[in-house]
């Protein structure tokens, strides 16, 4: 019995340590990239277009969608602050991207300057390499020029 004791303690020990990355985290699975459709201008609806990049060894979930929550900036007004991707992909066969979504982000500001929208980007991804699944949490800021 103590054999197989020793055995339990040992894989729940590497389980951890492929989690933990021995002490160093996750890293950060999915980039989001923040893009303008065109000119910013004062007092016009315009979108801000979000668009990813994925580390190689990882696939993201497209059936527990991306979802982008945002945090109202002083002078910027959004329509909606939470945004979910399409779980479609026509060329996904399984229950990840192959092509990672597009989402975007319905905005108005009043007047011309530099503003900052703070959110929470959340993904669910997993790692064929390592044989787990997890979700993750980024803190993002959205960039904006108004001219």
């Amino acid at each position: 019995m103590g054999s197989s004791v020793l055995k339990f303690a040992v894989a729940v020990l590497l389980s951890l340590a492929q989690l933990s990355g021995l002490g160093r985290g996750l890293p950060q699975i999915l980039t989001p990239h923040f893009k303008a459709a065109g000119p910013v201008r004062a007092g016009k609806k315009t979108e801000i277009i979000v668009s990813f990049s994925a580390l190689s060894d990882y696939r993201i979930d497209r059936l527990l969608p991306i979802s982008l929550k945002l945090t109202p900036a002083a002078g910027v007004v959004l329509p909606k602050t939470e945004i979910k991707a399409s779980g479609d992909d026509p060329k996904s066969n399984d229950g990840y991207y192959i092509d990672l979504p597009i989402l975007k982000i319905p905005l108005t500001i009043a007047r011309a300057g530099k503003y900052e929208i703070s959110g929470k980007l959340t993904y669910f991804f997993c790692s064929e390499k390592d044989g787990f699944c997890s979700r993750q949490i980024l803190d993002v800021k959205v960039p904006i020029t108004v001219q």
